[in-house]
């Protein structure tokens, strides 16, 4: 199964994986893309790119850490019923417009725009 990955400069994204604590990039880690890499050259592109095999290098503006070239990452694992080796390959980022509670508690942020619903306070 194939999941399509659709990059687009300017978009908010957050690191899901420890990529390296001297430079700050660590989980939850939040920026945003200013170039993305061709997988086959390093040529940037300053658009928008789908890719449903080769995954792209994305720099990344890190608001405190400063901008970061984030590579994709390769993982193999051995696959089930011991019939050889399974190879996972993604770019450990995800789109990060919106945050919950949860996921924002310990971060430091700038600004924030809070959607209170309107039944948020229950009676008693």
């Amino acid at each position: 199964m194939t999941q399509k990955l659709e990059i687009i400069v300017g978009a908010k994204a957050m690191l899901r994986s420890n990529i390296d604590f001297s430079k700050g990039l660590f989980n939850d880690s939040i920026g945003h893309i200013t170039e993305i890499y061709s997988p086959v050259s390093d040529v940037p592109f300053h658009t928008f790119l789908t890719y449903e095999t080769d995954i792209s290098s994305v720099r990344v503006d890190f608001a405190n850490e400063g901008i970061h070239i984030i590579h994709p990452k390769f993982v193999q694992f051995p696959a089930k019923f011991s019939y050889g080796t399974a190879e996972r390959s993604m770019l450990p980022m995800v789109p990060s417009c919106a945050s919950t509670v949860y996921k924002m508690q310990g971060s430091t942020v700038d600004c924030a725009v809070i959607y209170l619903r309107p039944k948020l306070f229950a009676a008693g």
